[in-house]
């Protein structure tokens, strides 16, 4: 209790001290730190379009415009709708074509790669589905589920789409199809960083 209250003078000299002990590569860092959080707030929010990311962003130094990209590319995931995937790496791409050393060609190829990867894994998802929808679709037993409750069994029937989600087979595909999936995603992701 005895500690004295920091004045909003007195803590603002003490950052102010702690900024002149810093590199300027530390101090721009800092910088474009301040710019990217209101910058993705905007686009993530859809306030703002690939070109107005662009428009916002031409006038910025390289270091702010890897960030934003590198902010982006973190931003994809396996499961994002693909209308978001798509405006996603179109800036990604917006950015890269303000860049001074450009690798736009690289980089749309990875991009492109998990387009791929995804319509193939959206697809191959979609068949493996339609397999188990058939399977249970000609074994009505499959559809049936026995639960107890208050010391009596009894019989519930599922729809087709509850009995292929519970079914202990799906659960293993799509464990297993979502961790291949993934792991195939992060390193196209590691390549297309490797270019920024």
């Amino acid at each position: 209790m005895g500690e004295k209250i920091k004045t909003a003078i007195e803590i603002a000299m003490e950052k102010a001290a702690l900024l002149d002990d810093l590199s300027d590569e530390e101090k721009e860092e800092i910088e474009n730190r301040k710019k990217l959080e209101p910058v993705m707030s905007g686009f993530y929010k859809n306030m703002l379009k690939p070109e107005d990311l662009w428009n916002k962003l031409k006038e910025e130094k390289q270091s702010l415009l890897k960030m934003v990209q590198l902010n982006l590319i973190d931003s994809l995931k396996f499961n994002l709708e693909n209308n978001e995937l798509k405006r996603r790496i179109k800036a990604i791409i917006a950015v890269e074509s303000l860049k001074k050393e450009q690798k736009t060609l690289a980089i749309q190829h990875g991009l492109s790669l998990i387009e791929n990867l995804i319509k193939r894994a959206e697809t191959e998802k979609s068949q493996v589905q339609d397999q188990f929808r058939k399977a249970v679709e000609n074994n009505p037993q499959a559809r049936n589920r026995v639960i107890e409750q208050g010391g009596a069994k009894m019989v519930l029937k599922l729809s087709v789409e509850e009995a292929v989600l519970q079914n202990p087979q799906w659960k293993q595909f799509i464990s297993e199809f979502e961790s291949r999936n993934v792991a195939e995603f992060s390193s196209i992701i590691e390549k297309v960083i490797e270019y920024l």
